[in-house]
């Protein structure tokens, strides 16, 4: 068997754990995230609550804004602010779910997620202007947050045609599972996907999506 070197896949040993599993009902589609519940667990219980509550039912994405990010959640009456919770593992990349706000500690009910890699809104890189707390990343339906960031939008980046989360709901615990080969020893891979956002297994010849809970995406390839 020839591999390619950098994109070589072993088989590793694992420890389980769970993270919180959240489901995004839109008009496009539907949208899975995994929360990070034990590396920033204050935001993770205060967008869960939201959900409990309800509160993101019928509420639009009324931001998008094509390779960049599209941002929801501004329902009413807004919740009080909550402080920024950050982790060092963490950062605004592909696929993330991020706390949107207007300055340090006013994060409320507002969140985006990124459709490329947005490090700049780390609080801890260059260039330190924005401070975005990530707490999830998208497991399932990624297909779906590029369909939405491709609408046409108007001259606020409000989509023309509203983009509806009919309904937010934790659906259930995601299991992750500890690489303990990868190079940051501590991250818990939470799934394989291919491109379109499917849950997939390990297969030879096909590019995939290995997403960690510490915000990780990588795409690896088997080559027979």
């Amino acid at each position: 068997m020839k591999l390619l070197l950098p994109l070589f896949i072993m088989l590793l040993s694992f420890s389980a754990k769970a993270q919180t599993g959240i489901a995004i009902y839109t008009n496009y589609g539907t949208i899975n995230l995994a929360l990070y519940d034990t590396l920033v667990p204050n935001t993770v219980s205060n967008f869960v609550n939201l959900v409990n509550q309800k509160f993101y039912d019928g509420v639009i994405f009324h931001r998008v804004i094509d390779n960049f990010m599209i941002q929801g959640g501004d329902g009413n009456p807004s919740p009080p602010a909550i402080l920024d919770e950050f982790d060092v593992s963490l950062s605004n990349i592909q696929g993330t779910i991020s706390m949107a706000n207007s300055g340090p500690n006013t994060g409320t009910c507002q969140f985006f997620i990124n459709l490329v890699n947005n490090t700049y809104l780390d609080y801890n890189k260059a260039p330190l202007t924005s401070k975005h707390p990530v707490f999830g990343t998208t497991i399932n339906g990624f297909d779906i947050v590029e369909n939405i960031g491709d609408v046409q939008t108007n001259g606020d980046n409000a989509p023309l045609i509203p983009v509806v989360m009919d309904s937010v709901r934790v659906v259930n615990l995601v299991l992750a599972v500890s690489d303990h080969g990868a190079v940051n020893n501590n991250r818990k891979l939470i799934k394989v996907i291919d491109a379109l956002g499917h849950e997939s297994k390990v297969t030879t010849n096909k590019p995939l999506f290995y997403i960690y809970d510490d915000g990780a995406v990588e795409k690896k390839l088997i080559i027979e």
